[in-house]
């Protein structure tokens, strides 16, 4: 759901072609790994929160500290879907560097987001009226549910307009850095807009309101801080910075967003569900998470090599897992229901069985789909086992 960082495929030495070589742009600032660990476990923690949003909704919230508690938790969680905006904007900007982007390069993205959802809203559309109930059996209420993106799949119709952005945004390091503190201002003062502003209906109340989740705009923010932090790991040979100030700043900002809330909002009710990735408040929690995990995770990775692995792998499948968990948590949430719908402390055990459950078998799943011809329905390249890979290797040696 996110971008990835694609592992190369292995190959065989050619000598080198002096042309190509002429016409090839210069990388700069030095050596770089290919691959962030950083990056990794943000996308692999990302995954597991969303699965976190909507696991928690199954749990019971009818009054007291159950309706206090698991509200709390999913609005925490929602840093989920900001992180993989701004992880889109970094791994691009890291990969590509400064060189100019084209037609080919939108071709492959959207192979990894408008094909999944051409595929995969119609599988929801008919589980959402046949099995879950989420989408109302009427003409009204199927329009409704795919012009807000088809439920969670929301999020890769938003991604190919950022795709589209990437070819727009300045090549210059330092001209990104000032986008970038540009962008966040406008992102926030469109989100405090949306919120606290009085919204008169028609056009502007379905754009803003309904569907502001969908826009770009109301992200660009995210995405350009993701592109600034891109450019500069790059030039830094992959290198970040300390992350004990964005460690800090985690608590306070949770507390903030927790304890604000929509106070005041003359749309309170555009606070919560999609829109509450929206909130203001949600900038400064995204920021301090992705801070402390991107320049935190590295050097625990490298003391942890099971860890490592485990994390790289769900960051490799982590659109799969994206794509495949809500079906899985309708099946799981069913057999786990007695327990969800117990009051605390009950709950908590059942929905954290729920979420690891259903985040095993999405990552599963995913894997599976990915090492056949289906691979291409979650936006991933088939992946080959160390068997079929190494004949291969063999048959173009001989």
């Amino acid at each position: 759901m996110a971008v990835t960082l694609e592992r190369p495929a292995p190959f065989r030495q050619a000598p080198p072609d002096p042309a190509r070589s002429a016409s090839r742009p210069q990388r700069t600032g030095g050596a770089r790994p290919q691959h962030l660990d950083g990056a990794d476990a943000l996308r692999a923690l990302a995954a597991v929160a969303v699965i976190v949003v909507h696991t928690t909704h199954w749990a019971l919230q009818d009054e007291g500290a159950d309706a206090a508690v698991w509200p709390s938790v999913t609005l925490v969680a929602r840093f989920c879907v900001p992180a993989f905006v701004l992880l889109t904007g970094l791994v691009l900007a890291y990969r590509y560097g400064e060189q100019p982007l084209g037609r080919d390069f939108l071709l492959r993205r959207a192979r990894r987001s408008v094909l999944p959802w051409l595929i995969w809203a119609p599988i929801y559309c008919i589980a959402g009226l046949a099995l879950t109930g989420e989408v109302r059996p009427t003409w009204g209420a199927v329009g409704d549910w795919w012009s807000l993106g088809g439920g969670h799949l929301y999020f890769l119709i938003l991604v190919p307009q950022l795709y589209l952005l990437m070819l727009l945004w300045p090549a210059r390091r330092r001209t990104a850095m000032l986008l970038a503190g540009a962008a966040l201002a406008l992102q926030v003062a469109l989100c405090a807009s949306r919120l606290y502003a009085p919204m008169p209906g028609g056009v502007l109340h379905q754009g803003v309101l309904n569907h502001g989740f969908e826009e770009f705009p109301f992200w660009i923010g995210f995405f350009a801080v993701g592109i600034a932090a891109g450019r500069m790991l790059a030039v830094r040979g992959g290198r970040g910075l300390a992350a004990w100030p964005f460690a800090l700043a985690v608590g306070p900002a949770i507390v903030a967003l927790l304890w604000l809330g929509g106070r005041g909002a003359a749309n309170p009710a555009y606070a919560d569900g999609t829109g509450a990735f929206l909130r203001p408040l949600m900038v400064p929690v995204t920021l301090a998470v992705c801070g402390s995990v991107l320049f935190g995770a590295p050097s625990l990775l490298r003391r942890m090599p099971r860890l490592q692995r485990a994390t790289s792998r769900l960051s490799t499948h982590s659109l799969g897992v994206y794509i495949v968990h809500p079906l899985l948590i309708a099946g799981f949430g069913r057999i786990l229901a007695r327990g969800l719908h117990a009051h605390l402390p009950v709950s908590i055990a059942a929905v954290l069985a729920l979420t690891v459950v259903t985040a095993v078998a999405a990552l599963w799943l995913a894997q599976a789909i990915a090492r056949t011809r289906l691979a291409v329905t979650i936006g991933a390249q088939r992946e080959r086992r160390d068997a079929e890979r190494e004949r291969e290797l063999i048959g173009r040696a001989a």
